[in-house]
């Protein structure tokens, strides 16, 4: 059990026991004081005054009165009418640096979810279309609730859904042959020439609204499963399935499971005649629909008038064949916020065909640049290469400016994985029900809130640890300055945090204590010369906190799935 815990626990305990049976105590009446300096935990004595008829004040005295310290609390007192509780330094560090030192990399993780298990659908590109950022922050964010999850306890499947039909796929398809009839491109080529082709044709179409009959056409003929249509399409599909295994690869997403629109559209429209006979769904001016009106969330259209099927026709059948493989507690859909609504009339439907399971819809925000928008539609994406590109390149030089001595090979592997945690950090900081201007200059910045801050942070103590034989050993005891005391409750704050982001699905909780960690280390570093004047206890003290800092920003880093540098 975390030190943080058992203090806690320690202080429900005294209280219980001041209070007596008269009034019963919840978990959650014991919290964070009101001011840092007042204590580590708070009991708020207001509920209790209000059933008493007494003032609050005079009921935090007494009780104040009544608890003595415990093995990991010091000072009880109160304040106002709150009762204060702040931990003993030595005892409560020796308890925390043990938890970090012996857990490692499983500090911090919780057991909220044992016996449970989750099924996180995401990294949801659609083939016949470039990897953009706007796919990163869907494959990013993904990931990291993959990984939040896992650290709760539960068991978590990942899914890969992926769109490689529909609408888009004919368009695309129809433009190649049109715009790019008899060309071959090279493999470094064929995804951006699908993309070109997707966006000439949405220009054309704008122009030439009869051209719409004839992509409508070609989506039918694709559903049939008609040559030649078919066969270009399973060959320009695996153009966009090898890119998109590269760039997950590269970016450390890994689905446990892939699932393909084309895989469910069949059994999506089998679905969709059953529920028009068992009245769930109906047929209006040709089309299937599901009323829901009642609920206020409008009319569900779940197949079109000429048979063709709708993402709709086919999230219906995914989620119940997602049901029949892992039987998850929970199913969890990371999916663009300005889907909120389908995803409710979705919802909803599932549980009008008797679907019971919990369903859970995770939005996030779209990503814009300095300049404005980006869209796939217009021909302004920014592509996931070439941002990467960039800032590969720009980081690169300045590594070779720090270490001249570098070779090229040494060089391109540091600066990747600088590049990579700057792009996760910054789509992860900013909650993601906010729109993210993605600005890569403070991405890349080495000084405040940003991934390369954090990994600097991390290399600092691995080069510090570099410079001296002396062993780490654990003493609190020696360890009474102001920032190591501090540092020492951040460290405890550690597993509160992994849980109050897995509750909430928010990685940017997990983000913002990472930088208040690497903040308060810096600091400590600037004003304690941690290698010098003092003895050798003192010294191994300050690198067992240097080490617990450290094991605590790398567990970090992986829930945010960013690696580390040996150095910057």
């Amino acid at each position: 059990m975390y030190a943080r815990l058992v203090a806690k626990k320690e202080a429900f305990a005294a209280l219980r026991c001041a209070i007596g049976k008269k009034f019963t105590l919840t978990a959650d009446m014991l919290v964070l004081p009101p001011k840092p300096e007042m204590g580590d935990f708070s009991f708020p004595c207001f509920t209790l005054a209000k059933g008493m008829g007494r003032n609050p004040a005079e009921i935090a005295t007494e009780l104040a009165a009544k608890i003595g310290p415990t093995p990991l609390l010091r000072k009880i007192v109160a304040t106002g009418p709150y009762v204060n509780f702040s931990v003993d330094p030595v005892a409560y560090g020796n308890r925390v640096l043990a938890d970090v030192l012996k857990m490692k990399k499983r500090y911090g993780r919780g057991t909220t979810g044992k016996g449970k298990r989750v099924l996180v659908e995401y990294a949801q590109p659609n083939t016949h279309k470039e990897f953009h950022v706007g796919h990163l922050r869907n494959a990013i964010y993904g990931q990291a609730i993959v990984n939040l999850t896992s650290a709760n306890g539960y068991e978590t499947i990942a899914a890969a859904y992926i769109g490689d039909v529909g609408a888009h796929v004919a368009k695309a398809i129809w433009g190649f042959t049109k715009f790019f009839s008899g060309q071959s491109p090279s493999k470094e080529d064929r995804t951006k020439v699908l993309g070109d082709a997707y966006t000439k044709a949405t220009q054309f179409v704008d122009e030439n609204p009869d051209a719409k009959q004839e992509i409508s056409d070609i989506q039918r003929k694709l559903e049939a499963e008609e040559q030649p249509w078919f066969g270009l399409w399973r060959e320009t599909r695996e153009w966009s399935l090898e890119d998109f295994r590269k760039i997950f690869i590269e970016l450390g997403v890994k689905p446990s499971v892939w699932y393909f629109e084309s895989e469910v559209e069949k059994p999506g429209k089998e679905l969709v005649n059953t529920m028009l006979v068992q009245g769930i769904a109906r047929k209006s001016e040709g089309a299937t629909i599901v009323d829901l009106v009642d609920e206020d969330l409008g009319v569900f259209l779940v197949l079109k008038t000429d048979g063709s099927s709708l993402y709709a026709t086919k999230d219906l059948a995914l989620a119940l064949q997602k049901d029949r493989d892992y039987a998850p507690d929970r199913q969890i859909f990371v999916i663009d916020v300005r889907q909120s609504l389908y995803m409710k009339q979705l919802f909803a439907t599932l549980k009008r065909m008797e679907f019971h399971r919990e369903l859970l819809h995770l939005g996030y925000e779209m990503v814009t640049l300095p300049d404005g928008a980006m869209s796939s539609r217009k021909g302004n994406i920014i592509r996931y290469t070439d941002l990467r590109d960039a800032m590969l390149t720009a980081l690169m030089d300045s590594t070779k400016l720090r270490h001249p001595d570098w070779k090229e090979k040494k060089i391109r592997s540091n600066a990747l994985t600088l590049t990579l945690a700057a792009m996760k950090f910054m789509m992860l900081r900013q909650d993601p029900g906010k729109v993210l201007v993605f600005d890569m200059e403070e991405a890349m910045s080495t000084e405040g809130f940003s991934g390369p801050y954090i990994l600097y942070s991390i290399a600092r103590i691995q080069s510090l640890m570099a410079k001296t034989s002396l062993v780490a050993k654990p003493d609190a005891g020696l360890l009474l300055h102001p920032l190591e005391i501090a540092i020492l409750r951040i460290l405890a704050h550690y597993p509160d945090v992994v849980l109050q982001a897995g509750i909430e699905a928010r990685p940017s909780v997990i983000a913002q204590y990472a930088f208040d960690l690497a903040q308060a280390f810096s600091h400590y570093y600037a004003e304690v010369r941690i290698l010098d004047g003092a003895d050798d206890a003192t010294i191994g003290a300050r690198l067992a906190l240097a080490g617990a800092v450290e094991q605590t920003l790398r567990n970090a880093m992986d829930i945010l799935n960013i690696d580390v540098v040996k150095a910057m």
